[in-house]
């Protein structure tokens, strides 16, 4: 990143060392405020060996073999502070992204991020579905007597531009309380219709509350009967 301050996070491994990598890992250790760790070499490993009581604590993995049904991924694990953390980076096996490295790619990733704040733990999902979309999920939860309870919100939107998902980050790191409140505000104030045969998958059927049309109609024609009648 341009400022020292930051992390060269990507340095920890040459797998990521091309252009998508290098801007996504290191926007990553910015946006999470991550600072003053020292990379040396290509161990994959990264830990604070301070004394210092007042050093920030850290431990981060990288694995740069990662299989799942998504495919072939580069992932970084492990805590900053008070952040628990997944990054991971899905690519083509059948591609080697260091010999693309005229342009970033937009390439299929999932994050994970935990923090917890007083006696919640605030959680934020953030995954690649398909090429259009994106899912969020943000999570509050709280151990009361030995019983989790929780919230959340969940939805999707069409994010092409990986900077938004780490200004995101960003804010979320800072003050997670806010993130959620603010997409449950959005999410409660937008209106759902759903199909007919989304609505039949929750209802008991039952015939005797099927609407009896002829009776109704008859009725009605007494009615209009008797009033013609007066």
């Amino acid at each position: 990143m341009e400022n020292n301050d930051y992390v060269n996070l990507a340095g920890m491994n040459e797998i990521f060392n091309n252009k998508t990598l290098i801007y996504r890992i290191n926007g990553f250790a910015r946006a999470c405020n991550m600072h003053n760790i020292g990379v040396l070499g290509n161990s994959g490993v990264l830990f604070n060996t301070k004394k210092k009581s007042d050093d920030i604590k850290y431990y981060i993995v990288a694995n740069t073999s990662l299989k799942s049904e998504k495919g072939y991924g580069v992932n970084l694990s492990g805590y900053y502070g008070d952040l628990n953390f997944t990054f991971t980076n899905y690519r083509d096996l059948n591609k080697d992204i260091s010999k693309i490295d005229r342009k970033i790619l937009e390439l299929p990733f999932s994050i994970s991020l935990f923090k917890n704040i007083d006696k919640d733990t605030y959680h934020l999902e953030i995954e690649t579905v398909n090429d259009m979309e994106t899912k969020f999920t943000i999570t509050k939860s709280r151990d009361h007597k030995n019983k989790i309870l929780s919230s959340k919100v969940s939805f999707y939107a069409n994010v092409l531009d990986f900077s938004k998902v780490l200004k995101l980050v960003k804010s979320f790191v800072y003050n997670p309380i806010l993130v959620f409140n603010t997409y449950i505000e959005v999410v409660n104030n937008k209106k759902i219709t759903i199909t007919n045969s989304d609505l039949n998958k929750g209802i008991m059927q039952d015939e005797c509350l099927d609407k009896p049309m002829g009776k109704i109609k008859k009725l009605v024609q007494r009615i209009t009967n008797n009033d013609n009648v007066k």
